[in-house]
């Protein structure tokens, strides 16, 4: 399941930044879009490190935290897909900002969880 859940969250974060140049690629500003895909590519690291702390534990952290890993990527690169493939007219990247800040308050949960359980 480790190598699994690490695999997948890599695999949807290349989806979602993917989609991210895509919902972006009539922008003029290359740096715009570069900045808007970290930005979205950056939760997705947090999930890393999370599963990293979780694995050090002799806990069932990681069997907690591993499928919330991958079933929070999941969620995220469906709904990216949604917004890069049928853009709302009005305030299109609400979004790429709104998601990540989702996304990093999940992992700050999940930080503390596998913090929490020695």
């Amino acid at each position: 399941m480790r190598s699994a859940a690490r695999i997948l969250v890599i695999l949807c974060a290349l989806g979602s930044i993917g989609f991210t140049l895509l919902a972006g690629q009539h922008n003029r500003s290359v740096l715009l879009v570069s900045m808007f895909a970290v930005w979205v590519a950056l939760p997705f690291v947090g999930y890393l490190s999370v599963l990293r702390i979780a694995e050090r534990r002799p806990t069932r952290a990681p069997r907690v935290l591993h499928p919330l890993a991958i079933i929070l990527s999941v969620i995220s690169l469906a709904l990216y897909a949604v917004f890069a493939l049928h853009p709302p007219q009005h305030q299109a990247a609400a979004p790429f900002l709104l998601l990540p800040v989702v996304s990093w308050v999940t992992i700050g949960a999940m930080w503390f969880y596998a913090r929490q359980r020695e």
